[in-house]
């Protein structure tokens, strides 16, 4: 069936691909309830619903058992709107390391449509991101972190007045072992960000909240970004905060 009157093409798809994807998670809901999932069979079952599950989060033409398409795995049209990071947000926490990392990486491809959507705040989505990325291993955490400059300065101050996607950053940064197995990738990230730190406080906003976790080596990393800052650029509003994080590094 097409799409109901009065609602455009692309509404009617993603509210049809929600709906599947709901019922396949309940049907996986179902399943883990059972005496069966216990056993050999059960788990095997379990593996073909939850890549069922995935599969109806691909965005058009990623078949079931396809890789995925460029871009990431995740249509982006489930993650600019409500209803589609709800899901993704139910989602997330019955992902395998391998696919809960398509998912981030589906983030971070799609990180301008997501800055640019009009999406309300969806707690659960937030909360997953931040706490996805220690889920990885360092080398992925490491891949997602290099893909961030390529979004160039005016995408990341939208995202980082997204909170969906400081929150990713902030669990991407915050990650236990990437400052010191990954720093070239930490780095790279931070130069990305550091000319908004003369203008934007929620940079540092972010900063606030690693500063109080750095270990030696991101606090290092830290402090060698705090260095390259123009005192004499940044704005009446961000000189506080720039002062601020300077005495929590050198505590």
């Amino acid at each position: 069936a097409g799409p109901p009157a009065l609602l455009p093409a692309s509404r009617w798809h993603t509210r049809s691909q929600v709906a599947a994807a709901r019922e396949a998670l309940i049907g996986l809901r179902v399943h883990a309830s059972s005496a069966a999932v216990r056993t050999p069979a059960g788990q095997e079952q379990r593996r073909v619903l939850l890549e069922r599950l995935f599969s109806r989060l691909r965005s058009p033409g990623g078949a079931e058992g396809a890789p995925p398409p460029e871009g990431g795995a995740v249509s982006p049209e489930l993650l600019c709107c409500e209803k589609g990071q709800k899901l993704v947000a139910d989602v997330m926490p019955l992902l395998p390391p391998p696919l809960l990392a398509a998912v981030l990486q589906a983030v971070v491809a799609h990180l301008g449509a997501i800055a640019r959507s009009k999406s309300p705040r969806v707690t659960s989505f937030c909360s997953g991101l931040a706490a996805a990325p220690k889920l990885l291993p360092v080398e992925q955490a490491a891949a997602l972190l290099a893909a961030l400059p390529q979004h160039g300065e005016a995408s990341l101050a939208l995202a980082l007045g997204r909170p969906e996607l400081s929150a990713l950053l902030l669990g991407l940064l915050c990650h236990p072992h990437v400052a010191v197995e990954a720093r070239p990738a930490v780095e790279a990230a931070y130069q990305a960000l550091l000319p908004l730190l003369h203008q934007h406080e929620q940079a540092w906003a972010l900063l606030d909240a690693i500063v109080p976790g750095a270990d030696g080596a991101h606090a290092d990393v830290l402090r060698a970004l705090l260095g390259r800052v123009d005192s004499a650029a940044v704005s009446a509003a961000c000189a506080p905060r720039l002062e601020a994080v300077r005495a929590m590094l050198a505590q």
